[in-house]
């Protein structure tokens, strides 16, 4: 009996620890691939207007080697006008 309940502990352990661990890294790569696609789409509208907020903001020290959150949101304010 007693070796039943430390088998079930040990596998609810396991199962919790798994679950809390898994959906940090499964979620990491579809956030850097909606970077890409949105990055692609703003491309894709008005490509004039991107390559001129992308190279604003290679002036202003903004990395274009990656597709980060704020490189993003700079171009995003960029196009909207929203950046000097």
């Amino acid at each position: 009996m007693r070796t039943i309940i430390h088998t079930v502990a040990a596998a609810l352990t396991l199962c919790f620890a798994a679950a809390v661990v898994s959906p940090s890294v499964v979620l990491a790569a579809p956030k850097a691939k909606s970077m890409r696609a949105k990055m692609a789409e703003m491309k894709a509208k008005d490509p004039q207007s991107f390559a001129a907020c992308e190279a604003l903001a290679r002036q202003r020290g903004f990395s274009t080697g990656d597709f980060g959150t704020s490189l993003m949101m700079f171009i995003d304010g960029c196009i909207m006008g929203k950046q000097r």
